[in-house]
Formats: C-alpha cells, sequence, structure tokens
C-alpha cells in the first residue's frame, strides 16, 4: 500500500510516532507542505507523542522557517496534551538550536528508542 505522506515515513512503535523525512533537502514550498502532513497527524489522526528524527544526514533548508515551525508544532501538540522529542541530530545540527536559544525548548534523543523512553518514561517502579 502506498503511503498517503509525500515528504514523510511515518512508523509506529506503540503510541509514539516516529517521523523521518523522505528528503533531505526542501524549498520553502516542500517544507510547507512536510510540516503539514506532522500537523495532519496531530490532528487529524490522533498523534499525541511525536519523535521527528532530523538525521542522520543533516537536512538542507530555511532552517529559521523550519525552527519556527517546529515552534507551532510543538505547541499545537502541548494544546492536545502531546509531546515531541526530536532524534537523530548530529552536532551541527544542534548547534542550530543553541545558536537560536532553543536547545532549552526542545528535548533530544540519540535514536527514536531514547525518544520512546523519553516520552514514555519507566514507571516508578523497580524491576530486576
Amino acid at each position: 500500500m502506498p503511503s498517503p505522506y509525500h515528504h514523510i515515513e511515518v512508523e509506529h512503535r506503540d503510541d509514539v510516532w516516529c517521523v523521518r523525512l523522505r528528503n533531505r533537502r526542501l524549498d520553502e514550498q516542500e517544507l510547507a507542505e512536510m510540516t503539514g502532513e506532522i500537523v495532519g497527524l496531530v490532528k487529524g489522526e490522533g498523534c499525541r507523542k511525536l519523535a521527528l528524527s532530523l538525521g542522520p544526514e543533516p537536512p538542507q533548508f530555511l532552517y529559521s522557517v523550519f525552527l519556527a515551525r517546529l515552534v507551532s508544532l510543538q505547541r499545537l501538540l502541548r494544546e492536545n496534551a502531546g509531546a515531541l522529542v526530536l532524534c537523530e541530530l548530529r552536532p551541527d545540527v544542534f548547534r542550530i538550536f543553541e545558536a537560536c536559544k532553543l536547545d532549552g525548548q526542545f528535548r533530544f534523543a540519540r535514536t527514536f528508542a531514547d525518544a520512546q523512553t523519553i516520552l514514555n518514561p519507566p514507571s516508578g517502579g523497580q524491576s530486576s
């Protein structure tokens, strides 16, 4: 069955929606379409826990526009009792978040598995 998404690949891992970009290079219109697809996951498909991969190869697009869209996406998820974790960032991409003073606004993980743990922390009980 073909994917309903043109710009993203979506994998469900329990209740976490793991999203990867299909293309590393996007122009402004494609960036808008891509974020529209992700917003559709939240508004139309009930996504509440989103892990968004920005790697392993760094995306190439207008970061100022993308960062604004990420902030809006995070706000949308929070308004819907959800959460966003960015994962698989290379150090140079993470430095962009630092330079824009957004590193404290987002949660980051190395892998989708790590993002799942952040989004679904273990319960308080210890197991052996």
